[in-house]
This record gives structure tokens, C-alpha cells and sequence, in this order.
């Protein structure tokens, strides 16, 4: 039968829900809708009741979504699904697949649970080492292999909230490393004794110098020894608040890059707006340019929807 003309990419974050229908061949999104509703707030609620079992529960979130979802005259179909929906706060948890992973993702286990007589669901387990779990950012990292060398070793950068370096090589993806440097800015920022002595502020190239300050000091692992710095710097120096945003956010993207430069592989960039600035800096300051790939915007932006169509193409007959 093989794949239909369209199907729907659910992307169900920890914080985020989203629903996509895409064209299948060109990965056109035809209609999209999100909400805020993500993994761990759904769990909350569904432990909060004692009517529905669990996969009632997410399973009536999902179509109750589906409804607000233009389908365009689809009757039936295939819904996708990455990301936290095969957690164990999820759906139905499925166990993590062990790397190595291959490139077109056959390695990743997946099952098809019947949500109506209209919407079938396949569930993809996320993937792990001895050390590490993740879940959906391996989906991502199956469309973007279709730019990555066959043949080379290399590390992917999926800078985020969990930032994933995920290695390959020979066309499998061998390890990876989480480094919370998303979570850690934000904690630091809103919540701790720095919160008073840095303002968020949009980029701008005069933030460069103290940004590659915050860099230096985070790449030669002196993250833990500067931070106080930050608010010393404020009661001393009378540094501003938004240069010390910007000091912090080079401590903490330093330290997370700094172990590159003991490799020899090539490092692929894969993320958009400012952070695809910042870390491109960061990583030439000890990289040498032919180092470094950065994707473009668009491959980005699509490479979930390819790695979604490569799962769902091996279990569509």
C-alpha cells in the first residue's frame, strides 16, 4: 500500500503539544495547531482522575486536537508520533533503543496502537547508551543524516533546553552527551542570586566582546569560578545587567563546547535564530572553519518531519 498521500506529525514535548498535517512527498505543512498542554501537565492531569486509563486519556487528547486540526477531507489516517508520548509519563512507555543507531532509523522500535476506527498511532521509542537517554531529538537526528557524510565520523550539535552532541560514524550514530545548557541559563537567570544582575535583551554585535569574554573563560572549564564573578562585576564595576546576560550565556555555551577542540571530527550545527549565531561563534573562536557545518534554516526546520516520514515508511506496507 505504502505511504499515504498526507499524514500527521505529532510532536509532544515535555512543555509543548503540536499537530502537523504534511504532504508526504514534499513535507509541506498543510495545516498546523499547538498548545501548551505538554507531556508532564497532561501526566499531571490524567493522575489526577480515575475514569479514563491512560491511553483513553492522552488518546482523547489527541483527538479532541485532531477536531481543531484542518485535515482537508483526509478519512483515514497515520498519525506520527516522537517525543515524550512514549515516556514513562507518556501514552505507553516503550523502552529506549540502544545505540548504535542507523541513519535511517530501523534500529528505533515502534508500535501502532488504534486510537479510533479512523487514527491509527505510531509510537516511536527514543534512544539510549549506557549514560544517556533521548527522546525525539533522535528523530531529528534521522532526517538530518541525509546531509551527513556516510562514511565519516563527525558530531551533530542539537543546541536546546538538553543540548544533544550525538556522534557518528559509517553511517550510524555511535554515542551522544546531554549538556543542560538551556536549562541551567534559565535557572540561573530567573532564579538564583545572579537573577538581579542580568537583564535578557535582544542580540545586538556590541554584546560580541563580553559574550566571547564568557566563552574563553567557559571553554577552559572556568564556568564555576566566574559566575560569581557576574555579580561582583554589577556591585564593582558597574557592569549592566545586559552585558552580563550575554557573559553568562558565553560561560555556559563555552563550557559546553570546550571538549570539541580535543576531537579532530567535523561538527554540524543544527539550530536556528540567535543561538545559531552565538554558538557559531563560540565554536570559531577554537575551531578552524573547515570544522564547521552549519545547516541551513530550512533543513533544520524540516528534519523532523523527514526523520518522521523514514519511521513511518518502514511500518506502512
Amino acid at each position: 500500500m505504502g505511504l499515504p498521500d498526507k499524514f500527521i506529525s505529532c510532536d509532544w514535548g515535555t512543555s509543548n503539544f503540536r499537530l502537523r498535517l504534511v504532504d508526504s512527498r514534499s513535507l509541506k505543512v498543510l495545516s498546523e495547531m499547538r498548545t501548551d498542554l505538554g507531556i508532564k501537565k497532561c501526566y499531571q492531569l490524567f493522575t489526577g482522575q480515575s475514569k479514563r486509563d491512560r491511553q483513553a486519556f492522552f488518546g482523547d487528547y489527541l483527538l479532541a486536537q485532531l477536531e481543531r486540526l484542518d485535515l482537508d477531507g483526509a478519512e483515514n489516517y497515520h498519525l506520527m508520533a516522537s517525543g515524550m508520548l512514549s515516556s514513562s509519563i507518556g501514552m505507553q512507555e516503550l523502552e529506549y533503543c540502544q545505540l548504535p543507531l542507523a541513519f535511517s532509523g530501523e534500529d528505533l522500535m515502534g508500535k501502532w496502537l488504534s486510537i479510533n476506527d479512523r487514527l491509527d498511532l505510531l509510537l516511536v521509542s527514543g534512544a539510549r547508551t549506557d549514560n544517556d537517554v533521548m527522546r525525539g531529538e533522535e528523530i531529528q537526528a534521522i532526517g538530518l543524516s541525509d546531509y551527513l557524510p556516510k562514511k565519516e565520523k563527525g558530531v551533530l550539535l542539537l543546541p536546546g533546553t538538553h543540548s544533544k552532541h550525538i556522534h557518528f560514524d559509517g553511517g550510524r550514530f555511535m554515542d551522544f552527551t546531554t549538556y543542560m545548557t538551556g536549562e541551567l541559563f534559565e535557572l540561573i537567570g530567573k532564579s538564583s542570586i545572579l537573577s538581579a544582575s542580568v537583564e535578557e535583551v535582544g542580540w545586538s554585535p556590541s554584546f560580541k566582546d563580553v559574550f566571547m569574554k564568557g566563552v574563553k573563560k567557559g571553554a577552559a572549564n572556568q564556568e564555576m569560578a566566574s559566575l560569581f564573578s557576574i555579580r561582583a562585576n554589577s556591585l564593582i564595576h558597574k557592569t549592566s545587567a545586559k552585558e552580563n546576560y550575554y557573559y553568562l550565556s558565553g560561560l555556559l555555551i563555552g563550557a559546553e563546547l570546550g571538549r570539541l577542540r580535543e576531537g579532530s571530527e567535523t561538527v554540524y550545527l543544527a539550530v536556528t535564530g540567535i543561538q545559531n549565531e552565538l554558538y557559531q561563534l563560540a565554536l570559531k573562536s577554537f575551531l578552524p572553519m573547515e570544522r564547521i557545518v552549519c545547516f541551513e534554516p530550512q533543513i533544520i526546520e524540516t528534519a523532523l518531519l523527514v526523520g518522521q516520514r523514514k519511521i513511518l515508511e518502514k511500518y506502512v506496507k
